[in-house]
C-alpha cells in the first residue's frame, strides 16, 4: 500500500520520533511546514523532507563554520 501524502499530528510524531508537545511547540514558533484543514493540522511529507534535508544541511555548513575558525 502507497504511503499518505498528507500526515496527522500523531503519525508526523512517529515519522519524526519526537514528541507532540516538541511538534507543537515547532508550530507555534511557525518553524515546520503545515497546514490547518479545519481544527487539525495536516503535514505534506514531501515539505516534511524536504525541511528536515534543509536544516541537515545548514547544520553540517554551520559545523563545517566552526572548524575553519579553529
Amino acid at each position: 500500500m502507497k504511503e499518505d501524502r498528507f500526515l496527522t499530528v500523531k503519525e508526523l510524531c512517529q515519522y519524526l520520533k519526537i514528541p507532540k508537545p516538541t511538534l507543537y511547540m515547532f508550530l507555534g514558533k511557525g518553524l515546520i511546514p503545515a497546514a490547518k484543514v479545519g481544527r487539525q493540522w495536516r503535514f505534506n511529507r514531501d515539505s516534511i523532507d524536504k525541511w528536515m534535508a534543509d536544516k541537515e544541511k545548514y547544520y553540517a555548513e554551520r559545523k563545517d563554520r566552526r572548524v575553519a575558525r579553529t
